[in-house]
């Protein structure tokens, strides 16, 4: 074991310190079960001495009862493990494997069927799953993905957008803990074009794999992930949850709606409350188990999630509000400000600290002009537009405009609805109304056309 008395904390010594805090031990502690010096695993630690030898690293892996993958990481980080080696024992013991659901698939029953079996066919290669934050893309791609495990006995890549706060993979801060991470973000380093594509070929190998890729909202960036994940194997499927459709050849868009609302007319009590309502209804019986689901309750879990638009996030996040609101006087703060229950009640809760506003208005932004402009007009109105009656108002080329309706659906914006005697119409999604309303107030858009 070499020493360096000026060196600073190297990548074995920051492994190796990660991995000893994990397990809960001091370095005496470490020493005696490991039969290494207390000096020996300073010095490592604190990178006044670097290249351990193999028996060492044995002895402190087997004292801190390391196993698998984390085990190659720490022998990685000595140098004596290869990338390769290190990739291959992390993939073989599924590092990257999807996460476990934190809560039940509701109302998605329907999508969960057509996607997995298009998936598990062989119908589809590449898709990508669209919509407005918040819709739930990432907990159906999950169920999804669960599934093609399950049925195909396949291999499951999970690939979140930001799998490491920002270490790079093998660096100095690269520990036992992180060997999802570190798979997940050499993955990604080459479908977005940024490492050698037929070294993720070589990992891959014959074995049939579903690659999720979760989290990418750069279209340019979605375009290099999605085009990488063709090349990758022949055996191999790609699956992208996004808000907005990847200009990709080859790439199929599924839109996601928020969860399907009861119609303004249904009485309580009458038919199958709908998706959203019994995704509703299940927070508010969680957050005050005491509270009896009466006429009264229903109805007004019902408006509630009219006015939240279905969207689950937007119905997680005002849940939050439970405890110290009814759903009575929740859905009396939405009728006039929804957006007010859509920040998040304790920090973190919608990634980042966002609060569903925040996300909605920058997917608004991304617009180019001609669906920023149609989606300002159609929010003046409450009522659903006939899509003929859009195009005849807003004048200009009908194409242009069918063009820009398109795009608001995809990137769940709008809705569109059946009218009576034949025909659709389309509406804008009220926390979508709201937003460019505060936006408009705060001066951040131009006038626009009434239609």
């Amino acid at each position: 074991m070499h020493s360096d008395p000026g060196a600073e904390p190297t990548r074995f010594g920051s492994t190796l310190q990660l991995a000893r805090k994990r397990a809960g031990l001091t370095q005496e502690q470490l020493a005696a079960a490991s039969g290494v010096s207390i000096r020996a695993i300073r010095d490592l630690e604190l990178g006044r001495a670097n290249r351990p030898r193999r028996e060492t690293i044995r002895l402190l892996a087997d004292a801190l009862d390391l196993t698998g993958s984390h085990r190659v990481l720490l022998d990685h980080a000595s140098g004596h493990a290869s990338v390769d080696t290190t990739l291959r024992q992390m993939y073989e013991e599924d590092a990257a494997s999807a996460p476990a659901a934190m809560y039940p698939l509701v109302g998605r029953e329907r999508e969960l069927d057509v996607l997995a079996r298009a998936l598990l066919v062989g119908q589809e290669r590449l898709l990508s799953l669209v919509g407005l934050p918040g819709v739930g893309k990432s907990r159906l791609a999950l169920a999804v993905a669960h599934r093609y495990e399950a049925e195909r006995e396949a291999r499951v890549i999970w690939l979140p957008a930001s799998p490491d706060s920002g270490a790079t993979p093998f660096g100095p801060g690269a520990g036992p803990d992180r060997a999802q991470s570190l798979l997940a973000s050499w993955m990604l380093d080459r479908l977005t074009g940024n490492g050698p594509l037929d070294e993720l070929a070589r990992l891959i190998g014959g074995r049939r794999t579903l690659l999720v890729i979760d989290g990418y909202d750069d279209p340019a960036a979605d375009g290099g992930v999605s085009c990488g994940c063709s090349q990758a194997a022949t055996a191999s499927r790609s699956w992208s949850p996004l808000r907005s459709p990847l200009p990709v050849l080859g790439v199929r868009a599924v839109p996601l709606a928020p969860l399907p609302l009861a119609p303004p007319s249904a009485e309580p009590g009458q038919g199958t409350a709908s998706a959203a309502v019994r995704l509703m209804l299940s927070h508010v019986s969680c957050a005050r188990p005491s509270l009896q689901q009466t006429a009264s309750v229903t109805e007004a879990v019902t408006g509630l999630c009219r006015q939240l638009d279905g969207i689950p996030l937007a119905l997680n996040l005002a849940a939050g509000w439970l405890p110290m609101y009814s759903p009575e006087q929740l859905h009396s703060v939405a009728l006039d400000s929804p957006l007010d229950l859509v920040e998040p009640v304790f920090d973190g809760e919608s990634g980042g600290g966002l609060d569903l506003g925040t996300l909605i208005g920058s997917a608004i932004t991304a617009l180019r002009p001609a669906p920023a402009r149609v989606l300002a007009a159609l929010a003046l109105h409450r009522a659903p537009c006939p899509t003929e009656e859009v195009q005849r108002r807003l004048g200009g080329p009908p194409q242009e405009v069918t063009r820009a309706l398109h795009g608001l659906l995809l990137r769940g914006l709008i809705r569109e609805e059946r009218v009576p005697g034949g025909g659709t119409a389309v509406s804008v999604l009220n926390l979508v109304r709201h937003t460019l309303h505060a936006a408009r107030q705060h001066a951040a858009l131009p006038a626009i056309a009434h239609i």
